[in-house]
């Protein structure tokens, strides 16, 4: 059995994504993820007050497809800030029913999540670090578990 890993981050948008733009990237993201073994969890939000997009994801897979693909994020000019929150070994997938689940959220929809109920301000940059990575996992799956 292949090495397992999962990696959690967040970024910011260099631009406001469009809803075109992110089923574009969703398509995308799950047809490559597919052919990869890659599962996970895309979480977008549009943060008004600061005009700006930002991003939540985590990804799981074998460790070598994990390390490839985030090459490939760690790079993509669409988005900057790339803060990775956590990223470990895992035995078996949190988010193995999706190539790439996803979930546009609004403010409301982060309100329980200590440590992201501002993604997107001043404040949420200034202060996410891995100390985040709990409360990180716990959002993610909350939508994972209440597809």
């Amino acid at each position: 059995m292949q090495d397992m890993k999962y990696i959690v981050y967040v970024s910011q948008a260099k631009e406001p994504f469009s809803t075109e733009e992110l089923k574009a990237l969703l398509e995308h993201s799950r047809r490559r993820n597919q052919e990869t073994g890659i599962s996970g969890l895309l979480i977008y939000r549009f943060n008004p007050d600061y005009n700006r997009g930002n991003f939540v994801q985590v990804l799981e897979g074998a460790e070598a497809a994990i390390d490839d693909v985030w090459r490939r994020i760690s790079s993509d000019d669409r988005h900057h800030t790339i803060i990775v929150v956590e990223e470990d070994k895992i035995e078996t997938r949190m988010f193995g029913d999706w190539s790439m689940g996803f979930k546009n959220i609004d403010a409301s929809e982060l309100e329980a999540f200590d440590g992201f109920s501002d993604l997107g301000s001043d404040q949420f940059w200034e202060n996410v670090n891995s100390d985040n990575a709990a409360a990180a996992l716990d959002l993610l799956r909350s939508f994972y578990d209440g597809a």
